[in-house]
């Protein structure tokens, strides 16, 4: 009986690390502290959010938190909220004749986001811009991530992809 109990054991802790992405399903709250992601989240709101362990699936479209990096990505010692607009292997630039961010050729549907920036506006000292930028490769295992406010947003585009491990939490709802 003791063995039967140790082996089933044993199948059920290999089957845990099975999927390299596991979202916990233990869920957080935290407050956006900027307008980079508005109109989708306000500054101040609170977000609830699912942690995620091991290597995080990344699948376009989700908001994410992530740990900044420093750099360009500030210093911030409060998560960052972003979307993630691309994945490993795609080719992300912006902008098609219509003034839509493109993934491997083809135009983004992207209804959340802002339009409070012309594509070429220049540079705020605050913020990446203009809009429009170079396609980028994203790299195995990288995401690229932009705030829903192009024109007040830190993001992949001045900062380059992350690792897809800077990724701790999952926004839901």
């Amino acid at each position: 009986m003791r063995k039967l109990i140790v082996l089933l054991l044993l199948v059920a802790v290999a089957g845990c690390g099975a999927d390299n992405a596991t979202e916990t399903g233990a869920t957080e709250q935290f407050t956006q502290g900027g307008v980079s992601m508005e109109p989708t989240v306000k500054a101040g709101q609170v977000v609830t959010a699912r942690t995620v362990t091991g290597m995080y699936e990344a699948r376009r479209g989700d908001v994410v938190l992530i740990r900044s990096p420093g750099g360009l990505w500030g210093d911030r010692k409060v998560p960052l909220l972003k979307r993630v607009v691309a994945v490993g292997g795609e080719t992300i630039a912006c902008c098609d004749s219509s003034g839509k961010v493109t993934v491997d050729g083809k135009p983004l549907a992207e209804p959340y986001v802002a339009e409070d920036a012309s594509l070429d506006e220049p540079p705020n000292a605050d913020f990446c811009g203009p809009r429009r930028f170079a396609a980028v490769t994203v790299p195995a295992d990288s995401v690229f991530l932009m705030g829903d406010s192009r024109a007040r947003s830190n993001d992949s585009r001045c900062a380059g992809p992350l690792p897809v491990s800077s990724v701790f939490a999952v926004m839901v709802g």
